[in-house]
């Protein structure tokens, strides 16, 4: 299961016993509700300091990773790290990836361990990815699963709704959609399709939700129009906020506005793209990924990424939606 910070400080898990739990990262997020980072840190320490934690695998990578376990017993720990020589000094049963090797379709990681040695290959896509395989991989050997029968399963993961999902139809660009919603996710998940898919013209299309921390917008325009080679800015559920302000408030971390398109619409943003894009474009829709539902100011309105592109994909859009309703910044 997923624990929330929220959840944490309301106490909703105190009771809860947990045989392992893991941390995978903290990054910029929630701060609508924690006020600041240090807040931020504190709740999900309490996980591991104040609740039922038999055992605990840390993403050792993450700064805050490594000085938690300075302060935790290592009789109780696993550290999990991608090519860091000194994965021995955290604790006594460690994951290290030493290599990886990556195309369009897989990626193979060679790692070594307190466990053995081996080779995981995947199709899941992203770094992050990597590290969630490894993590769930301590995890499993944890709990006694045989190291070979692991490796020899690890290819037949498949990625989750909505979570760096890839619609690839011969003849059609290939489209992405993922859940990133915070600026750490977003440039992740870019970086994640740069690597992927090298050379190749990237289109991002995003936005940011209302009523929600509204430090990261700008930092989120910075980071798309970075990495993408086209920034579509769209709703993503504006909720009772004002969705122009939203908006403005991405493109005030934009330098080179010319790489900016705005269109409002997510529906009409997603369909301009598809039908402007090169077949051998990659077309990256971010920040609602498995959600079926669009908030714009109190109406709950039925949506969902997946049944955009799969109508696209099978050209049940009308091309002509794409020549009105957006504008260039």
């Amino acid at each position: 299961m997923e624990v929330s910070s929220h959840g944490l400080i309301q106490n909703r898990v105190k009771q809860i016993p947990f045989y392992i739990g893991i941390f995978t990262n903290l990054t910029q997020d929630h701060l609508d509700y924690h006020k600041n980072m240090k807040q931020y840190e504190l709740a999900k320490w309490s996980f591991f300091s104040q609740h039922k934690v038999k055992k605990i695998i840390l993403n050792a990578n993450d700064k805050y990773a490594k000085k938690w376990l300075k302060k935790l017993s290592d009789k109780y720990t696993i550290a999990v790290t991608i090519k860091d020589k000194t994965q021995k000094k955290y604790s006594k049963k460690w994951i290290n990836a030493i290599n990886i090797q990556s195309n369009s379709n897989f990626t193979d990681i060679e790692f070594e361990s307190s466990w053995g040695k081996g080779v995981l290959s995947t199709c899941l896509i992203g770094y992050f990815n990597i590290q969630n395989l490894l993590l769930s991989l301590a995890s499993m050997l944890e709990m006694n699963y045989k190291l070979s029968d692991l490796i020899n399963t690890s290819i037949q993961l498949q990625p989750i709704l909505g979570r760096m999902q890839k619609f690839n139809i011969f003849g059609k660009p290939t489209i992405i959609i993922d859940y990133a919603h915070t600026p750490d996710a977003l440039e992740k998940a870019l970086n994640a399709i740069k690597s992927y898919f090298f050379k190749k013209k990237i289109w991002c299309i995003f936005g940011c939700g209302g009523e929600r921390d509204q430090k990261k917008r700008p930092l989120m325009g910075a980071i798309s129009e970075k990495i993408a080679d086209r920034v579509i800015v769209t709703n993503d559920n504006p909720r009772n906020e004002n969705q122009n302000k939203i908006i403005k408030e991405i493109i005030q971390g934009c330098i080179k506005k010319e790489k900016i398109i705005i269109i409002p619409d997510r529906k009409k943003a997603i369909s301009y793209v598809f039908f402007k894009a090169n077949v051998n474009d990659i077309i990256f829709i971010s920040g609602k990924g498995h959600e079926n539902q669009q908030i714009i100011g109190n109406k709950i309105i039925n949506y969902s990424d997946q049944k955009i592109i799969l109508k696209l994909l099978e050209k049940k859009y009308d091309s002509s939606i794409v020549k009105k309703n957006f504008y260039h910044h």
